[in-house]
């Protein structure tokens, strides 16, 4: 896969703004995904997928229409490149006492938005003076005065060609990167991508399909809520029943096989 950079800049949104009066897709960082207190995820970080991709029609860019498992990027004549500005990241407000974060950001927690894996050349600038260039690189969520965070998405494009088989991808997962411990467990990773659809099986997104992929197809085998605000359900329910089970299995195997060749 050529290499691209593609580059990120996020950009703060007027205070008291939110979610809901946004038109952009947005990631809601929250705790308990279970949504029950008492149970055994009560301190884990999640991230809420159910806008990722809302907008990911060309054709109909401002309407919830969910039809395609990436973003489209748009060419900007006047910087020569290609981009979109979603989705960004914002909190569950304590409306939803079963989802927000409790204590006060940078002090009771630090929540970092972590690069877990990035495709080749991307790179990620904000105007709090943080940057992602390779996987491990954070943003510090918890220092923004407000938690309403939008990114833009850039592919540098000089001659305004793209590849049509190109894919750009960057995974996330929010961790508490507190010093004196941390008041919550990280979340589970979230992949963003841009340009085209991964390959049938690529559950990591890497552009590959092999053993990386079948242990994550593993870790949520008849995991049973399989939806749209889970990132693994757009890419391990692969034929979209809110079940991972055999059928999907089988359809990650038959891709894995054509895409190695050498299978009897």
């Amino acid at each position: 896969m050529r290499a691209h950079l593609l580059v990120l800049t996020t950009m703060l949104v007027v205070a008291g703004s939110v979610t809901a009066d946004c038109p952009l897709d947005h990631l809601l960082i929250g705790c308990n995904p279970d949504g029950v207190w008492g149970t055994a995820d009560d301190n884990r970080l999640f991230l809420d997928c159910t806008q990722k991709y809302r907008h990911s029609d060309p054709e109909h860019s401002g309407d919830p229409t969910w039809r395609n498992w990436h973003y489209p990027m748009y060419y900007n004549a006047r910087y020569q490149r290609y981009q979109i500005g979603e989705p960004g990241f914002d909190v569950f407000p304590a409306a939803d006492p079963n989802h927000a974060l409790q204590g006060v950001p940078n002090l009771d927690y630090r929540l970092l938005i972590e690069c877990v894996s990035i495709s080749p050349g991307l790179i990620a600038h904000t105007y709090v003076g943080q940057s992602i260039q390779a996987p491990g690189d954070t943003i510090n969520h918890s220092i923004l005065s407000d938690p309403h965070l939008h990114l833009q998405y850039r592919l540098p494009a000089p001659n305004g060609v793209l590849d049509p088989n190109d894919m750009a991808w960057v995974t996330f997962r929010i961790r508490d990167g507190s010093d004196d411990g941390a008041l919550y467990e990280p979340s589970e990773p979230v992949t963003i991508v841009f340009l085209r659809d991964p390959l049938p099986g690529d559950v990591v997104v890497d552009g590959h399909i092999g053993p990386a992929d079948l242990a994550r197809f593993v870790r949520f085998w008849l995991r049973p809520d399989a939806c749209r605000r889970n990132d693994y359900h757009e890419r391990i329910d692969a034929n979209r029943d809110g079940r991972v089970d055999m059928l999907d299995f089988a359809s990650l195997a038959g891709s894995w096989k054509a895409a190695s060749g050498d299978w009897p």
